[in-house]
This record gives structure tokens, C-alpha cells and sequence, in this order.
């Protein structure tokens, strides 16, 4: 091989080198900065020149390139303690959605470092959330103005971000607790609060027990008192019905009444086979057994 051809062969290599150094390309997920000689590219207002997606020239072996996310980023906070309004320890972990808007300024202010633009976003958040849970009760914080709160938050977080070139999207609270050092008082007072209820529950279903039992004793005796009265009344009838039908058959024939009265003693008397009665034989008790007629 002549010197003609390997100088050709040896300068189409350095030309493709340089040509692969030349030229780079900005994804559409990305946007792009120029570092010559370690310093930001800056356009005629003294900005750092941001490269939208797409192919670019940059000059090689001098520039490099640094690409930005625009993509929404997902940042899991660190679990704090906070207090309420009304003096509650919580554990609060949150996370928030965040992304850059203003590439120059992102890049003066973090150099480009996610994990630098997290912590500015963290401590606004941190500021912002014990702002918000000092005004709010557990129970506001919690369910009731939950929404609110985070909406005040998020404003109140992206009213700081504007020179960081950054945004917060949403922010969220995955987790609140009691914090540790409270949580076995907590317990403790829910125990104490349950058993002062229980007690009070069965205090309050004795005293009713016992009225129902008072009313109950009540309604057994005036029960009682009716159906005796009741009884009385009834038997008290009975025999003097019973009276007037005996004193009616008398009148009516005394003779039969008088054999009905024996064979009724005679029924009581002989009720058994073990009944013994010692009597005379001459005995009225046995007239009507002699004779019909009851004579002797």
C-alpha cells in the first residue's frame, strides 16, 4: 500500500471521529446544555443556551454535553414529625411530583443535579407542612381539609421554586401516625377512655335493670293481688251459690238433703281402703245404710 492511500485511509478515520464528536442529539424526554472548557455555554443575555430535542453540532474535543429530564420526577420524602394545632406529635411522610421549567436557571442554581434540586424541594416542603399542620387540628389535617391542605402547600412550595427553574406538580401524604415516643400514652388514654365508657355502659344497664326488675316485681304483685281478689271474689260466689242450691233443695225436700249430706260424708269418709272409722253400729252415721228412709 502507498503513502497516498494510507493518508487517505488514516484521515477518513480522524474525519469520522471527528464527525461522531460533532454531533449529538437531545432526546424528546430531554433538553440539552453546552460545557466548553467546564463552563456553560451562555447566549448573547448571558443565559446558559438550552438545546431543544433534536440533532445538534457542538464543537468536538472542547464541548460537552449535558442533558436535562423534562419528565415529571417522583421524589419520596423523608418521614418528619410534626405538630398539630392542638398539640399532637405526628409522623408525616409525604411524596411530591416535581419537574424543571426553567432549564437555565435549574442549571445556575443545581448544575444540573437532581439530588441538589430534591433538597431545595424537601426543605420548602418540610417549611410548608409544619406551617400548615400548626393551623390544623389531627382531625382537619387528617380527613377534613386534607385537600386543602396540600393545596396550600403546593402553593405555598412553588412560590419559592421560581429562581431553582423548578415546579411542584402535586404533593401527597402516603402516611400520618402518632409519633413513638406518644403512641404508648396514646393507647394507654384510648384503654383509660374505653373502660370509663364500659363502665359507664354497664352503670347505666344496671340502674335500668333494676328499674325494669322494680316495674316487673310491681306487675307480678298487682298481678297477684287481682287474680287472689279475683279468686276470692270468685269462690265467694261459688259458695254462696252452692248455699242457696243446698238451702233450696232442703226447703224442697229436707229428707233428700239430708241423704245427700251422708253419702257425701260417706265419699270423704271412705275415700281410701286404708280409711278406719270406729263408730256404733247405732250410730246416725249409718242410718241411711240400714234403711232407705233413714229411720233406725
Amino acid at each position: 500500500m502507498s503513502n497516498k492511500g494510507l493518508f487517505t485511509i488514516i484521515f477518513s478515520l480522524g474525519l469520522l471521529i471527528v464527525a461522531s464528536k460533532s454531533i449529538y442529539i437531545v432526546e424528546e424526554t430531554h433538553k440539552g446544555l453546552i460545557l466548553r472548557f467546564g463552563k456553560v455555554l451562555r447566549d448573547v443575555e448571558n443565559l446558559p443556551e438550552i438545546y431543544p430535542p433534536g440533532i445538534h453540532f457542538k464543537t468536538p474535543f472542547v464541548d460537552n454535553v449535558v442533558l436535562i429530564d423534562t419528565r415529571v420526577q417522583l421524589m419520596d420524602g423523608r418521614p418528619d414529625v410534626f405538630t398539630t394545632k392542638n398539640k399532637e406529635f405526628l409522623d408525616v411522610d409525604t411524596y411530591v411530583q416535581w419537574r424543571v421549567t426553567d432549564f437555565a436557571k435549574f442549571y445556575i442554581r443545581t448544575a444540573g443535579n437532581f439530588a441538589r434540586a430534591e433538597g431545595f424541594i424537601e426543605g420548602f416542603v418540610d417549611n410548608g407542612l409544619r406551617n400548615q399542620f400548626g393551623k390544623r387540628t389531627l382531625e382537619q389535617a387528617v380527613s377534613g381539609e386534607r385537600g386543602e391542605l396540600m393545596g396550600d402547600i403546593r402553593i405555598f412550595v412553588n412560590s419559592k421554586l421560581p429562581e431553582y427553574g423548578l415546579e411542584v406538580v402535586d404533593i401527597r401524604v402516603k402516611k400520618v401516625n402518632y409519633t413513638s415516643r406518644v403512641l404508648n400514652n396514646v393507647y394507654e388514654q384510648i384503654i383509660s377512655e374505653r373502660r370509663a365508657q364500659a363502665i359507664l355502659i354497664r352503670s347505666d344497664g344496671k340502674q335500668t335493670g333494676n328499674i325494669v326488675k322494680a316495674k316487673t316485681d310491681a306487675n307480678v304483685l298487682r298481678t297477684l293481688a287481682a287474680a287472689d281478689e279475683y279468686s276470692r271474689t270468685t269462690r265467694g260466689k261459688a259458695d254462696a251459690q252452692a248455699a242457696k242450691i243446698y238451702a233450696d233443695t232442703y226447703n224442697k225436700d229436707p229428707e233428700f238433703y239430708a241423704f245427700l249430706r251422708s253419702i257425701d260424708a260417706y265419699r270423704a269418709s271412705f275415700n281410701s281402703k286404708n280409711d278406719i272409722l270406729v263408730v256404733s253400729p247405732n250410730s246416725d252415721f249409718f242410718k241411711y245404710l240400714k234403711s232407705a228412709k233413714g229411720k233406725k
